[in-house]
């Protein structure tokens, strides 16, 4: 197997783009010069503008490396009479030669067993799925190994305050980074996104749009470690993934956003009194056990009469979880005028919230 990086088409362009751009011109005015260039055009920009040779320019940069196992000649051992005896072995190498023409693949046919060079077909293995026009997508973002993870980082239980904050900062930059986000919704180690039903981001590629938001989101929760942990160091990195889903109405966007703070409460009034059991000297099974069946009340009753704590008391980000959405503000300067910042609040997303909100969906 091959594994090659680079291209000499993008190479070509960047290359003549920042010439251009250090030479004084707009990135505007740049692609306007390059649009609809040829190679041969690109080279004589080069060579006349600036007097560069394009073939003199270092190999990686014009072919990228290949990566792949290359059979080498290796002495294993020697025989009874000191002469070496050798093997062909397959070594990792990483070269910076051109991969397109025959010629290297003539010489390494081997890589491929079918002994196929020509790169065109491979395309049609490439299965974009693009999203439904005309829906709103969800993105859910999720923690993988989560118990594990507050687990080294000793995160409080059942809810580590300083841990869902950092959540909620990595949801504002998530926002900042995607104007077609326009809700977000998140408690634990979850959190879902809103994009507007129009957007066109990577022309709704499901697998660009499912891997650019997890990673953007590990990066930003990375990034922000440090202001909300500062004594505390990021041992093992956060892995998080990503699902989507798609949904035609906002009625039922607002339902499946109703079904995950719902989802919120059950879960955190589960862990409050579990946590609170095995805190008074349960053991965890016993815990589980005592909580087995039980029902809402049945917990608030739980709480009350053994540790005289009433549930509805506890932190709203803990019951509720947290809404992150645009909202108007007034931005002051030479002219006072509107603009837009990002809220983090922690309410009940019933019918009377989207009743205020439901312009949200008309951004």
């Amino acid at each position: 197997m091959i594994i090659w990086h680079g291209g000499h088409i993008n190479n070509h362009y960047n290359t003549c783009f920042w010439m251009l751009v250090k030479s004084g011109k707009t990135e505007k005015e740049a692609q306007q010069t390059l649009k609809g260039t040829f190679s041969k055009d690109k080279n004589e920009l080069l060579s006349q503008q600036f007097q560069v040779n394009y073939e003199d320019e270092p190999a990686m940069f014009r072919k990228g490396s290949s990566v792949y196992r290359d059979k080498v000649e290796t002495k294993v051992k020697t025989d009874d009479y000191g002469n070496p005896i050798k093997r062909i072995r397959l070594a990792i190498t990483v070269s910076n030669l051109d991969i397109i023409g025959p010629e290297f693949w003539e010489k390494h046919q081997y890589i491929l067993q079918e002994g196929k060079y020509r790169y065109e077909y491979v395309k049609k293995f490439d299965d974009i799925h693009r999203l439904p026009c005309c829906n709103w997508i969800v993105v859910r973002i999720s923690a993988c190994q989560f118990d594990q993870f507050s687990l080294i980082h000793s995160f409080d239980k059942p809810n580590d305050e300083t841990a869902l904050s950092l959540m909620n900062a990595s949801a504002s930059l998530m926002m900042e980074q995607f104007p077609g986000i326009i809700f977000g919704y998140g408690f634990s180690n979850e959190y879902s996104f809103v994009f507007q039903k129009n957007t066109e981001l990577y022309q709704r590629n499901e697998r660009l749009i499912l891997s650019s938001c997890s990673s953007c989101f590990t990066s930003f929760y990375m990034m922000k470690w440090k202001e909300y942990f500062p004594s505390k160091e990021l041992v093992q990195p956060p892995k998080f993934e990503a699902e989507v889903l798609c949904y035609p109405k906002p009625k039922i966007v607002c339902d499946y956003l109703s079904w995950r703070q719902a989802e919120c409460h059950n879960r955190n009034q589960y862990n409050t009194c579990f946590w609170m059991l095995v805190k008074s000297g349960e053991e965890e099974n016993k815990a589980n056990e005592i909580l087995k069946g039980t029902l809402s009340k049945d917990k608030n009753e739980l709480l009350f009469q053994r540790f005289q704590m009433n549930y509805n008391n506890e932190p709203a980000m803990f019951r509720k979880g947290s809404c992150t959405y645009r909202q108007k503000v007034k931005v002051s300067g030479d002219v006072v005028r509107d603009g837009w910042d990002v809220a983090v609040t922690h309410v009940d997303m019933g019918p009377d919230f989207w009743r205020k909100h439901m312009s949200i969906f008309d951004k």
